[in-house]
């Protein structure tokens, strides 16, 4: 019965003692352990010493057979070496005979993996004997026998719940019978309506088979683009509003349904008179005279036009989202590529300080087309995947500079590009990557808005808005903004539209040319923000747009750039990375600025040298993308040796999932490849 499970569990709860049965084949061992634990102030332990396997799970089965008296065990203290099993058989073989009682492991120095293997197959908990004292002996008993409590009363839990799943799937059936006659009187319902709107002759259509002579309402006559009568109530006719690419198929498929007396249901394009092209979708019956002879089709035309639209955006989506995932990838990969040869770049003029100015500047070169490559791998991911999400203080000018490099390159050169930037813009919290986002979205419309050229204006401003100014902008608030305006010379926006610029999926671009995603998208960034947009338009004289921003009435520090400031006192840094020349450049770099260094090249590495070093190491430098044991599987043992060790993450890959990850995983850092000497100094000066 569910009831029952859980009686082990709960056996000890409001007694004073504990039974501990210890299985120790080490006499001297045993009486050490009873010694600890005879100095225990707040709980007596009861222990009972075996020296087999075999007698423990004898013992244990008698006090099974005798219906669990108030004799039986709470936990069980098991040396992983004993006389008659050895490792992790013994563990298994015990819990095998009682599952539901704690066991906490009892291992040798050189035991420690073993022991955390045999966590890993049920053990509560771990002590290694020349480390055991009075209060972690207690407090890993009282955790082992809380921690299989919870587990059991979880299992108990599941248990019942199951049962009550079981219940609630049988109402649950019943009441979809119930819901199914429902839908079956509504569809009764619906056919009834149909045909009252094919009665009516809304958008319907009515063709003589025998004379071909077609008829349609004026709705249907709209539909398709032509003024009222205008309709020439021929077959041939109508075929030809058809679209080339589907006249053939749409013809078939009419001809078919007559043949086997059944309605026509297709879908197809039509070409209207200004030479709009519109999705149709046709529904219809077939009636057929006394003889049997098919007579006439009557049925209706529906326009489908956004719904294909709204499918074809949709796997758009799609497919830029698996393009994401291939850039997310590609972009891991050449970070790592990335990170050595800025690090050499920076690293050169220091160990070779009598360069002649030739070298020195092709190292400056080098340098810089590092960081170019860095800096374009890192916009790529900011639209396909979307980077690390947290908001920092900066200032919007360091961002235009950043668009102004990229719209120089990438707009035709017959906009002229003007950017107004000053240098004493009030400090704004945000996120970089979501900010670049709007500022490109905007850009590239005022592009497409300039097809034969024109002027793109780009400017940023502190302003101060007062309450008279806040009642006239919904969203705004009183307080300090700063604004950036993005203005062109372009069509402009008819008045009729402007307001549904910002609606999902709405767009003025042809098929294929736009989502209808991309100012919708800066309004959600802008509101998450705390902000909001004007947008003033006159056709053919261009728009403005203008973005509000929260700010705060100060300008951000000057950085000190000397390095020196951020060197180490010789601390002891452990370097985990499946990339050779990523160790040892980074190895280099921190040994240059006064840090001792040991490097990994996996995880079951890193786990050997910290075990090893322990007292000493102050740092780890963590590469989250490793095979066979990565840094996501390492840091939980790291923890387990030292719980406040100082832990960087760090990956060829800056997106927000992997960043999220590291940061629930323990780490304290993140640090992206490639990375820049200053970076990487300054994120171990936070220790």
């Amino acid at each position: 019965m569910v009831g029952d499970c859980n009686t082990a569990a709960r056996k000890h709860i409001g007694r004073s003692f504990v039974n501990i049965l210890l299985v120790e084949d080490n006499l001297a061992e045993a009486r050490l352990l009873q010694e600890v634990l005879k100095g225990t102030l707040f709980r007596r332990f009861n222990l009972a010493h075996v020296k087999r396997l075999g007698e423990a799970i004898s013992l244990l089965e008698r006090s099974r057979v005798e219906q669990l008296q108030a004799d039986d065990f709470d936990v069980v203290l098991l040396d992983l070496t004993l006389p008659d099993s050895h490792g992790l058989a013994s563990l298994d073989l015990l819990i095998q005979h009682a599952p539901s009682l704690p066991i906490v492991v009892l291992t040798n120095t050189n035991d420690e993996e073993l022991a955390v293997e045999a966590v890993r197959h049920g053990a509560q908990d771990y002590l290694v004997k020349r480390h055991v004292n009075q209060d972690n002996l207690v407090r890993s008993l009282r955790y082992a026998i809380e921690r299989k409590q919870a587990a059991e009363a979880l299992r108990e839990a599941n248990e019942i719940l199951e049962i009550r799943v079981q219940e609630r799937t049988a109402e649950l059936k019943t009441a979809n019978e119930l819901l199914r006659q429902e839908i079956e009187r509504c569809q009764k319902i619906q056919e009834r309506l149909e045909l009252a709107q094919k009665a009516g002759k809304i958008g319907t259509f009515e063709w003589n088979i025998q004379s071909h002579d077609v008829t349609w309402t004026a709705e249907l006559e709209a539909l398709y683009g032509l003024a009222p009568g205008s309709f020439d109530g021929r077959y041939d006719g109508w075929i030809q509003t058809i679209h080339s690419g589907d006249r053939i198929k749409t013809e078939q498929e009419l001809w078919q349904a007559v043949k086997t007396g059944q309605g026509l249901d297709t879908e197809f394009r039509i070409v209207c008179p200004a030479g709009e092209i519109r999705w149709i979708a046709v529904k219809s019956s077939l009636f057929h005279d006394q003889a049997g002879k098919p007579l006439r089709m009557i049925g209706i035309h529906m326009d489908i036009t956004e719904k294909k639209q709204l499918e074809a955006q949709f796997l758009r989506a799609q497919r830029l989202e698996s393009l994401g995932t291939l850039a997310s990838g590609i972009a891991h990969d050449l970070n790592n590529i990335l990170t050595p040869i800025l690090g050499v770049a920076q690293l050169l003029p220091l160990k070779l300080p009598n360069l002649n100015e030739q070298n020195q500047r092709m190292l400056q070169t080098l340098e810089t087309s590092a960081r170019r490559g860095a800096e374009l791998i890192r916009q790529i991911l900011s639209f396909a995947r979307g980077v690390e999400g947290k908001r920092v203080s900066l200032q919007i000018n360091h961002l235009l500079l950043e668009i102004e490099k990229i719209i120089q390159q990438t707009l035709p050169k017959s906009i002229d590009i003007h950017i107004d930037s000053p240098p004493n813009l009030w400090i704004i919290s945000g996120d970089a990557t979501q900010l670049h986002q709007i500022l490109m979205n905007l850009c590239v419309n005022a592009r497409d808005a300039m097809p034969h050229g024109g002027t793109l204006q780009i400017s940023a401003e502190n302003l101060l808005i007062d309450e008279q100014y806040a009642k006239m902008h919904l969203d705004a608030s009183v307080g300090a903004y700063v604004v950036v305006t993005v203005a062109d010379t372009g069509t402009g926006i008819p008045l009729d539209i402007l307001h549904r610029i910002f609606d999902p999926f709405f767009t003025t671009k042809e098929i294929g040319k736009g989502t209808g995603l991309g100012l919708s998208a800066v309004l959600g960034i802008v509101k998450s923000h705390g902000g909001f947009v004007d947008v003033q338009s006159q056709v053919n004289q261009g728009s403005q747009f203008k973005v509000f921003l929260p700010a705060s009435q100060s300008i951000l520090p000057q950085t000190d750039d000397d390095l020196e400031l951020l060197s180490g006192q010789q601390e002891l840094i452990l370097v985990v990375d499946d990339e050779a020349v990523i160790c040892e450049i980074t190895k280099t770099t921190l040994e240059t600025y006064n840090y001792q260094v040991l490097t990994a090249s996996d995880g079951i590495e890193a786990i050997a040298l910290f075990a090893q070093y322990k007292d000493k190491i102050q740092g780890v430098l963590m590469d989250i993308m490793m095979p066979s044991m990565d840094g996501m599987a390492v840091i939980p043992v790291l923890r387990q040796f030292n719980p406040n060790i100082y832990m960087v993450a760090m990956s060829g890959l800056n997106s927000t999932e992997a960043v999220l990850q590291a940061e629930q995983l323990g780490f304290q850092g993140f640090l992206p490849k490639p990375f820049a000497t200053k970076e990487l100094l300054q994120i171990l000066h936070k220790r």
